[in-house]
């Protein structure tokens, strides 16, 4: 198929639109260097991605915006940093200062130009979710969080949610494609319902997955770019195939 023959996008936000590893590095890094001036990014990153699993089982309920400076904290803990006030604010702060990534808002504009529907799947909570679409200048005809679907991605009942609420709009599953950079989250998750899937290979040139979970296994998606303005040309080439 064509890329262009699906009717409907649907996105991950955070770290596929929304650049959540420069957010949490430019508030973790100051800290950790300061006693641990050795520490690499792709350190404190995998650490966060330990801390989320750790959270997640322990307390599956815990919303985005809570969760994320939860996990934050428990970074610092584990270097040995007691933050300030003023850092524990900003450590607070972080699932609405989160940035978007450069090519991200440009991108949506024209791929809205060309699919029937962009739909953001997120395992955000609400607040935190459109906080995030704002930044992206809102080109979602809905955002899907994880307080609506009742479950997180990977979770299978999660994107059935999806599927079911894209149905509603007229759409069959085999005209959506999912895209998203989380191996684990996404790729695994959209796979084993049925869906297919694009790979938005943000950390490519990088060793690891960064401060996203590890895969069990590698899911082959059914398009792979390197960014969304690479997916971007990738649909508009098929325009004119």
């Amino acid at each position: 198929m064509s890329l262009t023959d699906y009717d409907v996008l649907t996105f991950d936000i955070v770290g596929t639109l929304i650049d959540f590893e420069t957010g949490v590095l430019e508030c973790l890094r100051p800290g950790i260097i300061r006693s641990r001036p050795e520490t690499t990014d792709d350190e404190i990153l995998e650490r966060y991605a330990d801390a989320q699993r750790t959270l997640k089982e322990r307390e599956p309920g815990v919303l985005f915006g809570v969760r994320v400076p939860q996990i934050m904290a428990q970074v610092a803990k584990s270097y040995e940093w007691t933050p300030s006030n003023e850092e524990h604010r900003r450590l607070a702060e972080i699932p609405f200062r989160l940035p978007a990534f450069p090519d991200s808002v440009r991108a949506l504009a024209q791929l809205k130009k060309h699919f029937r529907h962009l739909i953001a799947v997120t395992n955000a909570d609400r607040k935190s979710a459109r906080a995030m679409s704002l930044r992206l200048d809102s080109p979602f005809s809905a955002v899907i969080t994880e307080e609506d679907m009742g479950h997180s991605k990977p979770d299978a009942r999660a994107f059935e949610y999806v599927i079911d609420l894209v149905a509603q709009l007229g759409v069959k599953r085999d005209r959506i494609l999912h895209v998203g950079q989380s191996q684990y989250h996404d790729m695994v998750g959209a796979r084993g319902v049925g869906l297919a899937t694009a790979w938005i290979y943000r950390r490519h040139g990088r060793k690891g997955y960064g401060g996203t979970q590890p895969p069990a296994e590698y899911s082959v998606p059914n398009y792979i770019a390197t960014s969304l303005d690479d997916f971007l040309k990738q649909c508009e080439q098929s325009l004119h195939c």
